[in-house]
């Protein structure tokens, strides 16, 4: 039973899922299973192309046209006269008239080219509105601007060149003005790729080509079933109150409508299923649902995984339908009994995969659960995998699948209240945001953000879903932990946003660099934190006044380290620098040498003294921001504003953070001015910051 399994962190259970996604678009690309279809074209957008589509002969566009409107000319007319210009005196060149007869009008859209007008002597020019055909001889436009139209006696119009435009006119070269043929899209230039992401983009392009969006070819979409499961659920759709004993199903319409918004799968409503029907009733509705005619890739089912009498869905997966579990508890809240299988059945000698999401009955569980887990399985098998990356050893291509798969965009939100922490397993607590630009230290404008409880977070209160921008990853509280019990206003922890702020697939967050999926490992589930091991140096330009300042500032990082964790001072150093070159080379030999051996985490505190020792400062920012390996520029801004918020002189002083000795220290810097508001900052979340920037 999945309920004497481990278990999981989450982040192992991500990977699980995606790597037995991978594993299911490997046995697609190996096989005749993949399938495609044409679509509406109203409905192509955010489809997966299925094809390479190239841009017939001759491109776009299909003829020369103007880019002005304005005279179309014969360069060669032009250097002829360009000629006789330059033979000229610069008297005779002032009187130069650059004058051409106007045989014909074409505007955009006409069809019909007019003949050339043999009889006509002299230069010859057409007007062109912008998007006009350039007749064939023809091969620069003169803009409108640049000429004077004169009408002759005899009715034939004649275009004159502005005297002041004369000399920079005859210079013009071939093809000024005019979009030549194919310049926009090349000939068999490839407008859309197979695999990808098809954009409002793709439909201009493929129309002006030529290309009927009716023949675009995309990949079948991701079907996702959903179940609910359980004799208390009634389907309330029509509304009213329920009877004594029954609830409305609200996990369906739920699960239903979020899925609908990730644009990456179709939902099918599987409707609901009663406990007293029996595990052979049920496997046997779900095997139509999965192998039948219209079957889903993919299938939720909410309720009936705990250790109830009557919660059989595990049964009917693994021994009605022959599934394979992969994990059937996670270490999280809310979601903990969550359950993943995989189904794989030979049909007519190929074998067919399904994914099983078996969560929990609890709305805001069942809600939270498929965010994690269903939505990065859905863009992965949506967006499939970089045709040029496909190997041909599996292990390769389920590494390289599952690493880049795409997960969620992720922040660093300060809490605005404190937040007790549960000391069973890390929460996924659902809040809401509040973006603020602030400026960094180098200029550029960044985003801080506030996070704000959405209030009570049981997990059958669907009102905590109501108005939350995303899941701030807490971690498990007390001793077995993080050391600490309550996540306090104005400490910080990632948020995985419910919605995305990129727009590009590229800038999106990866599963081998997510935050989150670092940080839910940092500290194992049933096994005492060893305390973080502190290095401190302090950096001054003359030997402190007062004897115990050295003193006050290690008792300081200490006090202020151990109220969220535990932590020791390992190793201390104090360097007196009198020039910048002394401290160029005393600091960084400091950081990676002995004196630091052995540490997790180093503060560099600088002690300026006055608003004059602040030139040092900046010194001590510049020498140890050459020396980094990883910067963390988010959390150095964070530092310096709370600082701040204790002493205004603090503001002056450049903090840095990142890491040092190739990789296994995180170092941060900061003034002796506002030292416990600094250190205060981020020590509640200092060991998860150590597991996510050292490597």
């Amino acid at each position: 039973m999945s309920n004497s399994m481990p278990m999981v962190p989450v982040s192992e259970a991500i990977e699980m899922v995606l790597r037995e996604t991978a594993k299911l678009l490997w046995s697609r690309s190996t096989s005749s299973e993949e399938s495609s279809s044409s679509c509406v074209p109203s409905n192509l957008v955010g489809r997966i192309s299925a094809t390479d589509i190239k841009a017939p002969s001759p491109g776009y566009p299909n003829h020369n046209s103007s880019i002005m409107d304005g005279y179309a000319v014969k360069t060669c007319d032009l250097i002829r006269a360009l000629g006789d210009y330059n033979s000229m005196s610069e008297r005779d060149q002032q009187e130069f008239v650059l004058d051409f007869t106007v045989i014909a009008k074409i505007f955009a859209g006409d069809e019909t080219i007019p003949s050339h007008h043999s009889e006509i002597n002299g230069r010859k020019a057409i007007y062109l509105t912008t998007g006009a055909v350039v007749p064939d001889g023809y091969d620069a436009v003169i803009p409108v601007e640049e000429t004077i139209l004169l009408e002759r006696a005899d009715g034939i119009s004649n275009m004159q060149i502005v005297r002041t435009k004369v000399q920079s006119v005859l210079n013009t070269k071939p093809w000024t003005w005019i979009r030549t043929i194919g310049c926009d899209v090349p000939a068999d230039s490839i407008v859309l790729s197979r695999g990808e992401l098809i954009c409002p983009v793709h439909l201009a392009l493929l129309t002006q080509v030529g290309v009927s969006l009716q023949h675009v070819r995309v990949k079948d979409i991701v079907r996702v079933g959903v179940l609910s499961t359980g004799n208390e659920l009634i389907a309330n759709a029509l509304g009213g109150y329920t009877t004594n004993g029954k609830i409305p199903d609200a996990n369906r319409p739920l699960l239903l409508a979020q899925l609908s918004t990730y644009h990456n799968c179709e939902a099918v409503d599987l409707g609901i299923v009663s406990d007293d029907e029996g595990r052979d009733n049920i496997s046997t509705k779900l095997e139509d649902a999965l192998f039948g005619e219209g079957s889903v890739d993919v299938i939720i089912t909410t309720g009936g995984i705990s250790m109830g009498e009557k919660d059989i869905m595990e049964q009917v997966f693994v021994e009605g339908m022959g599934g394979k579990i992969h994990f059937g508890r996670m270490n999280m809240k809310p979601g903990k009994p969550t359950t993943f299988i995989t189904i794989d059945k030979s049909i007519n000698g190929q074998t067919h995969r399904k994914l099983v999401f078996a969560l929990p009955g609890n709305p805001v569980s069942a809600s939270v659960c498929t965010e994690l887990l269903v939505r990065p399985c859905l863009d992965l098998l949506h967006h499939g995998v970089d045709v040029n990356s496909i190997s041909d050893d599996i292990d390769s291509f389920v590494q390289f699948a599952s690493e880049n798969a795409i997960v969620h965009e992720e922040v660093i939100a300060t809490l605005e209240s404190d937040i007790v922490l549960d000391k069973g397993r890390p929460e996924y607590h659902r809040v809401s945001l509040e973006r603020t630009p602030v400026v960094s230290q180098h200029g550029t404008q960044q985003y801080a953000y506030q996070a704000t409880s959405t209030g009570v977070q049981r997990s059958s209160r669907v009102l905590s879903l109501r108005n939350a921008d995303g899941l701030m990853m807490l971690p498990r509280g007390g001793p077995l932990g993080c050391g600490y019990d309550v996540a306090e206003k104005g400490m910080s922890y990632p948020v995985l946003l419910f919605s995305s702020l990129s727009v590009s697939n590229l800038t999106k967050p990866r599963f081998k660099d997510s935050l989150h999926c670092k940080m839910s490992t940092a500290a194992p589930d049933n096994k005492k934190d060893d305390a973080i091991q502190v290095g401190l140096i302090i950096c001054s330009t003359e030997e402190p006044q007062d004897e115990n300042a050295e003193s006050k500032i290690c008792t300081t990082v200490a006090r202020t380290l151990n109220k969220h964790c535990r932590a020791s001072i390992l190793r201390k150093a104090t360097i007196i620098f009198n020039d910048n070159n002394a401290l160029t080379q005393q600091l960084p030999d400091t950081v990676n040498g002995t004196a630091m051996e052995g540490v997790d985490i180093i503060f560099v505190v600088g002690c300026i003294g006055n608003i004059a020792g602040f030139s040092s400062g900046l010194e001590i920012s510049h020498v140890l921001r050459s020396i980094m390996l990883k910067k963390a520029n988010a959390l150095a801004l964070q530092v310096r504003q709370a600082a701040a918020s204790q002493d205004g002189l603090a503001a002056l002083f450049e903090n840095v953070v990142g890491t040092v000795r190739k990789g296994s220290a995180v170092l941060i810097s900061c003034s002796d001015k506002g030292l416990e508001g600094a250190v205060g900052s981020i020590s509640g979340s200092i060991r998860h910051l150590r597991s996510v920037l050292v490597q």
